[in-house]
């Protein structure tokens, strides 16, 4: 009974934030009301304030979903297509994140400069509470990083290249600045390898 319960609970949570992303795509997030989103995940209003303290909060849980959903994914691509150097499969990677954004410029605009490495700050104390993570982990642990960095160094340098991905797609595709994302993409993934270089 009580796992049902549960189960319930976290399918009202994920209603709510289905329609908060549908709505805040169509319409943007400040012409967004806590009723609109009530009515389309078809949950009394009263229901919102179980899981969400406002908006506000709405959305931080759903960028981060929305992060984390864009993370795997293009995590998933990079081991289908694995290379042999580690540069070479991070820049798969950053290169998938690259092209998602390009096809999906709604969600950039909504996530703006708000994707990150969001298992970061969320996991840190505990690598196996998000599976993501663990195998992220196990692959800089595999990776030649550690013979000169050590995790926490790892972690922030590829923090730091995730960062800069979301900021040059941003940048790029939303606000076509310094160039267009094609002519970014060579000088990002030679910084990539810069950065990567042991």
């Amino acid at each position: 009974m009580g796992a049902n319960m549960e189960q319930k609970k976290e399918t009202k949570k994920k209603n709510l934030l289905c329609a908060a992303q549908e709505l805040f795509l169509e319409k943007g997030v400040s012409k967004t009301s806590i009723s609109e989103i009530t009515e389309r995940a078809q949950v009394a209003k009263g229901t919102f304030y179980l899981y969400f303290a406002d908006k506000d909060d709405l959305l931080e849980q759903l960028l981060y979903q929305m992060s984390h959903d864009i993370i795997q994914r293009a995590f998933t691509y990079t081991e289908e297509h694995r290379k042999d150097t580690f540069a070479d499969n991070v820049i798969t990677f950053a290169d998938w994140i690259i092209c998602y954004f390009t096809e999906h410029t709604d969600v950039l605009r909504l996530i703006k400069r708000n994707f990150s490495w969001p298992m970061l700050e969320r996991s840190l104390t505990d690598c196996t509470a998000d599976p993501l993570w663990a195998a992220i982990t196990q692959r800089l642990h595999d990776a030649p990083l550690p013979q000169i960095h050590n995790m926490q160094e790892q972690f922030n340098i590829i923090y730091l290249i995730i960062e800069l991905c979301g900021t040059a797609c941003y940048s790029s595709i939303i606000e076509h600045r310094p160039d267009t994302i094609e002519n970014i993409k060579p000088l990002l993934y030679g910084m990539i390898r810069r950065i990567l270089a042991v």
